[in-house]
């Protein structure tokens, strides 16, 4: 697993501000770990769940897809430091009920509060029995824990140099297979940092399977089959009791390494070959898997009226069904590569359209070719790593006389290689598709999309949470990522949001890449909270002149927190918004409402807040947020500053304080702007890393091009 470290990114509630005393009661939840991670389906189950802050209130559990529900339990408090945060604290008993039809996979979920809504962590739908790890001491052979499969084994490394043993009893020829989610389901876990001997550690456990027989000699063992996640098969050679080993690679562990094995004998799938279908269309395809039987092959077909895109789907076999495998419904002509080993052997391509690729032993290369116009775009795009599989791509592509000329590797946190290709001049252009450390085999599956491309964009959100009180606001940030020389306005929307709540219609105009999207509750907004989407909406002309509508949901991370206090940042699939009891700000105003600013002028904007009657501690306005002193995200036109002259520091019960915009010249000078939505921010420390923030109303911001003074 790749983490992409980013060490002055933050989120709008998890600001490093060491200057604020932790004042606040009211905070975003951190959910730090969830017992068992997995549940059964067609089952009832009660799962704990720890976070940094008490989730007491829990009214509602949302998941990233339908079926699953969730509700609190009673729950006996037990007392924790600081307000009951860290994993001292209370474990929140909750009920999970499963359909028996529910999809089996890992789930994201959110909880909402009355006062705070959460971060993301997972659930785990398996088809097995829960078997949860014993609380009797299960770290060698002799005191295995004693398991039947098929079983889904629920623990943790809970400490350093834990170790669990697992005892089950097998049969001469029984084919097992042992499959583990742990990064899996922590990989999104909001407080990922602990210190330990003065140094602090990631926590993603790296897991080792070992299966053991009962004199020791290993039969099989694997380290990162999934990502970090382990999986291996045995033929068992004989009756008799064997031992399955489960650790960290680097015998670390910690409350939050928790898992879930599962082991069976029953059929298991990795893939099927080809992984994609035309809308409409049937194919015969290799499976590739285990405990298949005699069945090589499965048909995977396509209803005109099938939605485009990845599914998954089990396949039905003489021993049963399997687990589910990827499946892509494309809109495209498939094709299958076949003898294109060398770029004299490439495989014509007629855009649009799909290959599937099987890089089968190592050092093979596949190369393939397309003609291109001179300065037009195109796409390539492989599916490999998001769908499960080993394939770290790269994507080369050469002119007509085998000089390269462009390169693609990692895509959006994947090592799916993505490739936005500008042709220089009109001719045939060929296209290799390779693995980063040249490894091949059954699994090195692909798909490769190639499509004529244009102006595009994509739309980048590192907020997802927002809790508000009726009558307040909070600002998410959009960052726009133009893309193939487009430069037009772009509409952003949120979508699904509760009642009551509503938020300020931006566009991020030409020549601007970001903007603040300000939520505002209602007076008499109800409690409720509500799973959202954000997206941005621009009409884009073509290289050939034709206009189109592009719609681009945001793309999301979550931080997590990493070693030496940098920041990680995880995709995450779900955006929430929640109306809570009453906050620490009962309001927030800044007068005017209107601003306009000239190259060199400055503007005073006056703020007024009004606190709970509980809440004295100090307030922080601002217009960016700060990571030290470095800008991370803004709300301002590039060329617009917060001066440092502003009284922005609100101090025990002060409730009044002043923004001072200033424009700068020349060169820096900003571009014009006409009513531009900005928003005041109120930074309220909870800790040294947590904060929350409010927004003022919106404030309608026009840069003007010329002096007040100068004629018209």
């Amino acid at each position: 697993m790749k983490l992409h470290i980013v060490s002055i990114t933050v989120t709008a509630l998890c600001l490093l501000v060491t200057a604020l005393p932790a004042e606040s009661t009211i905070g975003f939840r951190q959910l730090c770990s969830t017992t068992p991670v997995a549940v059964q389906r067609g089952q009832k189950t009660t799962i704990h769940v720890r976070s940094n802050y008490t989730l007491d209130g829990s009214y509602k559990v949302l998941f990233d897809r339908p079926g699953i529900t969730m509700k609190s339990l009673e729950t006996k408090l037990i007392a924790a430091p600081h307000q009951g945060r860290g994993t001292p604290g209370t474990p929140f008993r909750f009920e999970v009920d499963v359909p028996a039809e529910q999809a089996l996979g890992v789930y994201e979920f959110r909880i909402a509060t009355k006062t705070a809504v959460s971060s993301v962590s997972h659930l785990l739908v398996t088809d097995y029995p829960i078997v949860n790890e014993s609380k009797d001491e299960n770290g060698s052979t002799a005191t295995a824990q004693e398991v039947s499969f098929p079983v889904a084994i629920c623990g943790m490394c809970g400490n350093a140099e834990d170790v669990d043993y697992y005892q089950f009893t097998g049969k001469a020829g029984q084919l097992v297979t042992i499959n583990i989610y742990a990064q899996r389901v922590t990989k999104a876990v909001h407080s990922m940092q602990s210190g330990g001997s003065g140094a602090s550690v990631m926590y993603l456990m790296d897991s080792i399977l070992t299966l053991r027989r009962s004199n020791g000699q290993i039969l099989a063992d694997n380290d990162n089959f999934v990502g970090g996640d382990s999986f291996l098969t045995c033929k068992l050679p004989a009756d008799g009791n064997y031992f399955l080993e489960v650790r960290d690679t680097r015998f670390i562990g910690n409350p939050k390494y928790v898992y879930c094995v599962e082991i069976a004998d029953r059929p298991f799938a990795h893939a099927v070959f080809p992984m994609a279908v035309q809308q409409g269309q049937t194919i015969e395809a290799a499976i590739v898997g285990h405990n298949l039987g005699a069945l090589e092959k499965t048909t995977l077909h396509s209803a005109a009226g099938d939605s485009l895109g990845w599914k998954r789907i089990s396949i039905t076999t003489p021993q049963g069904q399997t687990n589910p495998v990827p499946v892509l419904v494309s809109a495209y002509p498939q094709l299958v590569a076949t003898g294109n080993l060398s770029l004299a052997k490439a495989m014509p391509l007629s855009l649009p359209v799909g290959v599937n690729g099987r890089l089968s032993a190592p050092d093979e290369v596949h190369y393939y070719s397309f003609d291109a116009k001179k300065n037009h775009y195109y796409l390539l795009e492989i599916e490999s790593d998001r769908r499960d599989l080993p394939l770290d791509s790269v994507i080369n592509v050469f002119d007509s006389t085998g000089k390269q000329v462009n390169r693609g590797d990692d895509g959006y946190y994947t090592k799916d290689a993505t490739l936005h290709f500008k042709a220089p001049s009109d001719g045939k252009f060929f296209v290799s598709v390779s693995d980063l450390h040249n490894r091949g085999g059954t699994r090195y599956i692909y798909h490769l999309r190639v499509e004529p491309g244009g102006p595009d964009f994509e739309i980048h959100g590192k907020y997802y949470y927002a809790q508000l009180a009726p009558g307040t606001r909070m600002i998410w940030f959009a960052r726009l990522s133009r893309q193939n020389g487009f430069k037009g306005p772009v509409e952003m929307q949120v979508e699904g949001l509760p009642p009551g709540v509503s938020f300020t219609p931006v566009t991020i105009p030409a020549g601007l890449n970001h903007c603040a999207v300000i939520l505002s509750a209602e007076a008499d907004a109800r409690i409720d909270a509500r799973l959202v989407r954000l997206y941005g909406k621009a009409l884009i002309t073509d290289t050939d002149g034709q206009s189109r509508e592009v719609v681009r949901a945001a793309r999301v991370t979550c931080e997590l927190q990493a070693s030496g206090g940098s920041q990680a940042r995880w995709p995450i699939n779900t955006q929430i918004v929640g109306v809570t009891n009453p906050l620490d700000l009962v309001e927030f105003e800044a007068t005017p409402s209107e601003v306009t600013l000239r190259p060199g002028e400055k503007v005073e904007i006056r703020v007024r807040v009004k606190r709970s009657e509980e809440f004295t501690g100090p307030i922080q306005l601002a217009m960016p947020f700060l990571y030290g002193n470095s800008i991370v995200e803004d709300q301002l036109p590039p060329g617009v500053t917060m001066s440092s002259a502003s009284k922005a520091r609100l101090t025990e019960k002060m409730v009044e304080g002043t923004i001072i915009l200033e424009a700068a010249t020349g060169e820096n000078a900003p571009q014009p702007i006409t009513r531009f939505p900005i928003a005041v921010m109120g930074r309220i420390s909870m800790s040294f890393s947590i904060s929350t923030n409010y927004a003022s109303n919106p404030i309608r911001l026009t840069i003007a091009d010329a002096p007040a003074n100068a004629k018209p």
